[in-house]
């Protein structure tokens, strides 16, 4: 009986053992940014302005838009009106292409027509902004594994004569917190 006693003590010591703190990443750990965008009034360019309904797409996934998570809850930018955002870049390639989409139509009930739109000041109006960058990997430790950071920031906008978006000015080149604001934009 001692013996087993001794032996169930030494083997829950070897597995006690084999749990070290880095097993687990704090939610304190440095995490891949997020992109930071500010937006302003063209006309007065101190002003923060929230755009109305703005909703937030990959080119091409006319269905999914994007969300971001923290903690326990999910932001997805759907008809979001904020001054300001914060949206994921992908880290499997150098550039992300997303519609920013001003005035987005609700979703149409059952039986509605969905590409009846507003006419005039609240009609839908399409950008598409061209993120592109040079990821770059450092390793964090065994727990957290890596984060990304992302280098050379350059923005493209298409959206024509009628793009809502008039001006695009980038304050950091370089994301690796999500401290501060690295792009603005003014429509």
């Amino acid at each position: 009986m001692n013996t087993r006693f001794l032996l169930f003590g030494l083997l829950s010591m070897v597995f006690l053992a084999g749990c070290q703190r880095d097993d687990i990443c704090p939610e304190s750990a440095d995490i891949t940014p997020f992109l930071i965008l500010r937006f302003y009034d063209i006309e007065d360019q101190q002003l923060a302005k929230a755009p109305q309904n703005l909703s937030i797409r990959e080119v091409g996934d006319d269905t999914t838009f994007v969300s971001i998570r923290s903690n326990s809850s999910t932001l997805t930018y759907f008809r979001y009106s904020q001054d300001s955002i914060a949206i994921p870049l992908r880290t499997d390639s150098g550039e992300t292409n997303l519609e920013f989409i001003l005035n987005t139509a609700e979703i149409p009930e059952e039986g509605e027509d969905p590409d009846e739109q507003e006419d005039g000041e609240n009609a839908q109006n399409i950008d598409i902004l061209r993120f592109s960058y040079t990821v770059q990997e450092k390793y964090l430790n065994r727990a957290c594994a890596y984060k990304a950071n992302y280098v050379g920031l350059k923005v493209n906008l298409e959206g024509g004569e009628e793009s809502w978006i008039q001006n695009i000015q980038i304050l950091e080149t370089n994301i690796d917190d999500q401290n501060n604001a690295h792009v603005s934009i003014f429509f």
